[in-house]
């Protein structure tokens, strides 16, 4: 029947929309001023991913980080300093910035020594149309 049509396809579409939901892809960009050897960064990365990943409640599989090294000076010293850009549609605003601050701040100054004070993070809220991915913008999440 047009109802048992109509039931089906609703539900495949709530599936296929809750499908794209969770593939809003985080872009986490990271600077430095210092070197990681790179299989001990990957696996940084990988875990720091996981934890943002519970935290906001995001499929880790479709997080971008990105690690560059830059020539950073920061309060005339150059020691250690990151500069990060977390990028997200949703889930992003003041009260889960904090949270994200405490973990990122924490992660790297556990794992890599840099003093949490030498840490800036950079919180923006992308909108769906002017982001894309798979050959389509993600404007259904606006």
């Amino acid at each position: 029947s047009s109802f048992c049509r109509f039931v089906v396809g609703t539900f495949g579409l709530r599936a296929l929309f809750e499908e794209r939901k969770r593939k809003k892809m985080p872009l986490f960009t990271l600077s430095a001023n210092f070197d990681v050897e790179e299989a001990k960064l990957v696996g940084l990365l990988k875990e720091i991913v996981q934890s943002l990943a519970a935290l906001m409640k995001k499929n880790p599989e479709y997080y971008m980080p990105i690690w560059s090294k830059q020539t950073m000076v920061l309060g005339l010293t150059t020691d250690p300093a990151l500069f990060i850009t977390l990028q997200s549609i949703g889930q992003i605003n003041a009260e889960l910035n904090a949270q994200y601050s405490a973990l990122i701040c924490s992660f790297f100054e556990e794992k890599l020594g840099v003093a949490k004070e030498r840490i800036f993070i950079n919180f923006v809220d992308l909108k769906g149309a002017n982001t894309g991915n798979d050959g389509i913008t993600l404007a259904m999440f606006d």
